[in-house]
């Protein structure tokens, strides 16, 4: 069946998850399982459950004593009855076989029992979704119906789907994949189940692809009992049911954390190794990771995610950080490793991190604990309880926020060859002391190693053997699709709204100048906050598409002395508006002339980069480093 995803067999997807060779023993262990529930299973024509005409065999169960209640019935009704009494007939079974082998000690094999429980949620939606109302849902056991704690969710349709899967169901099942990407942190894929009509699909999502395997009809399209047709239901009977003995860890999960327990414990492999294995516990102690609360965020159904939480460690508020990246990029902690033993300045301290999988599916789960560094800037420069509300006020912090940003990314770019690649206000953050770092460096990219110092050049290499990665930089002609996110930029690698104009229009090489735009954005977005309501229409920061962005702040910052109002800016200090004026000209003027224009046609044209203009703002160790920069780009 056409679906835009790969399509494969059930066989096809359990050889791709390591399963298929657990699932032929189980089925070869097993060889009557389900073969009366399949013979006795009803006929769903013109979109109506009926009897047949069954021939009865000499197997038994205690469901035969409950007659079903869906014969008769019409439409999806019919089919999402049926479905919730098998289940119901299938772990009956299972236990009346598992009792007699212990009753008669027979060489029977006993069959793993199912390890979740299912849910109606056809009238009612799922706690913590976006209003879902799937059909069912399995859980875990002990849980509470949240989607925290969903398994695996099943849509109904009363209709087969014989050649393509809807794009509206498509829709609603890919809804219901982020929901749980966003809502579990240890997930490696999602499976959905997709009933339409007497057939069962299975879809499952990873971060960089999903799969659609038919796995079959689970009762008759005819009236009458044929062979051929009670030997392909008991088939599809027996493929569900192993799926839902599966243990969280074996089938969508890392690990077997299929919550959030209130402790996390990770410990490395070896002393020399940063793979790391991670257990869960109730009691809290120093050596551990007590959780406090899940920051939500927005969550892409494709490419990079990052789960962040508030924690307790060692007497301190932390943050936890889960993140899913390409194995083609460079670890986070190994760029913080980098920053830190280079001298880089205003970064966050890193208490500890490792990786808990190097590779599914193309992609790394990584962890890191980090300092609590204090709140968004945009946060930061509201005026505090008892702060005087002067305009000087708001002068100072924009210079140290400036100032700080400025010097980290200097330093991270000359001393290491590293870009961050990701400035948005959510990534710049300041402490009640005034303290502002630079955090979440997921997408930061190493330079080739040409211009480092030997010092700098063997702490790449020492790293890069400690953490296993390459230590030369990535480049779009040598590395995999997965890899081309981290070279065009779009909105899955970086918040649209603080790109660069030749980002925007499309240019696949930045540098240092670049970053130092962004900054100017998320700082003019950030005072514009607090003078705006939330929705109104800023021209400067209002997004159509990537072109038509561009277009419209070169058209904003043509205005020499007037192009604040356009970004929402028209309070604040004279200090405070000569610092932006400066910023503006270092980015957007050469030797007196408005460059932004030359930047659509090619946005690859030399800018100014004039350190002297910021002179005044920041200190002299970034002034040095600032000149040695010059709009270096990578290509």
């Amino acid at each position: 069946m056409k679906a835009y995803g790969e399509e494969v067999t059930f066989e096809g997807i359990l050889d791709k998850l390591g399963l298929l060779a657990k699932f032929k023993t189980f089925d070869k262990a097993n060889p009557d399982l389900f073969k009366y529930l399949a013979a006795s299973a009803p006929a769903y024509v013109d979109r109506k459950m009926s009897s047949t005409k069954v021939a009865k065999t000499n197997t038994r169960t205690s469901t035969d004593k409950v007659a079903p209640t869906y014969i008769g019935m019409t439409n999806e009704k019919a089919v999402t009855t049926y479905f919730s009494e098998l289940i119901l007939a299938m772990d009956a079974e299972v236990t009346e076989h598992n009792k007699d082998c212990d009753r008669r000690r027979s060489s029977k094999t006993k069959v793993p029992p199912c390890e979740y429980y299912l849910e109606d949620h056809q009238s009612k939606a799922i706690k913590g979704g976006s209003c879902l109302k799937a059909d069912f849902a399995f859980y875990y056991p002990g849980s509470t119906s949240s989607m925290s704690f969903v398994h695996i969710l099943l849509e109904a349709k009363k209709e087969e789907f014989v050649k393509e899967i809807r794009v509206e169901t498509l829709k609603q099942i890919a809804d219901y994949q982020t929901n749980i990407w966003q809502t579990q942190p240890s997930r490696v894929y999602v499976p959905i189940l997709l009933l339409h009509g007497a057939a069962l699909t299975m879809v499952v999502f990873t971060r960089n692809n999903w799969y659609v395997a038919d796995i079959g009809r689970l009762c008759y399209t005819s009236i009458g009992f044929l062979s051929t047709q009670s030997k392909a239901v008991r088939s599809v009977m027996v493929q569900l049911y192993f799926l839902l003995t599966l243990a969280p860890e074996e089938f969508g999960h890392f690990c077997g954390l299929f919550k959030v327990p209130s402790c996390w414990r990770f410990d490395p492999v070896s002393d020399d190794s940063m793979d790391i294995t991670v257990t869960s516990s109730d009691e809290f102690s120093p050596s551990v990771v007590k959780f406090v609360s899940h920051m939500q965020r927005a969550i892409y159904p494709r490419h990079r995610l990052a789960h962040i939480f508030e924690a307790d460690y060692k007497g301190q508020r932390v943050f936890l950080k889960l993140s899913w990246a390409p194995v083609s990029t460079t670890p986070e902690g190994a760029i913080y490793e980098l920053l830190k033993k280079s001298g880089v300045s205003n970064i966050p301290d890193v208490y500890e991190s490792g990786i808990l999988a190097r590779d599914r599916f193309g992609y790394r789960l990584e962890y890191l604990v980090l300092e609590h560094c204090g709140c968004s800037i945009e946060r930061y420069l509201m005026p505090m309880v008892g702060e005087p509300r002067s305009a000087g006020v708001a002068y100072v912090k924009v210079r140290s926020i400036v100032s700080s940003t400025l010097r980290c990314l200097a330093l991270a770019f000359v001393l290491c060859g590293i870009l961050h690649r990701d400035i948005s206000m959510g990534n710049v953050l300041a402490g009640l002391d005034g303290s502002v770092k630079l955090i979440d460096w997921g997408y930061g990219k190493l330079l080739p190693a040409a211009g480092l110092s030997r010092e700098a050049i063997a702490l790449r290499k020492l790293v890069a053997a400690k953490w296993g990665f390459q230590d030369d930089s990535i480049s779009l002609s040598n590395q995999p699709a997965s890899a081309i996110d981290r070279v065009v930029h779009n909105p899955l690698t970086e918040a649209p709204l603080y790109m660069s104009v030749p980002v925007l229009c499309g240019a696949t090489a930045r540098g240092p100048i670049d970053e130092i735009e962004s900054l100017f954005y998320v700082i003019l977005h950030a005072l514009s906050a607090l003078e705006n309501s939330p929705g109104s229409v800023i021209r400067g920061f209002t997004y159509h598409d990537d072109d038509t962005l561009a277009m419209v702040r070169i058209g904003c910052l043509a205005h020499t002395s007037a192009f604040l109002q356009f970004f929402g800016v028209t309070k604040g200090s004279r200090e405070l508006h000569q610092l932006l004026y400066k910023l503006r000209e270092y980015l957007f003027v050469d030797n007196g002339v408005y460059i932004a224009p030359l930047l659509v046609v090619d946005p690859y044209t030399p800018r100014g980069n004039n350190p002297e203009l910021l002179s005044a703002y920041i200190d002299t160790e970034t002034m040095d480093v600032l000149q040695d920069i010059k709009s270096a780009e990578i290509r």
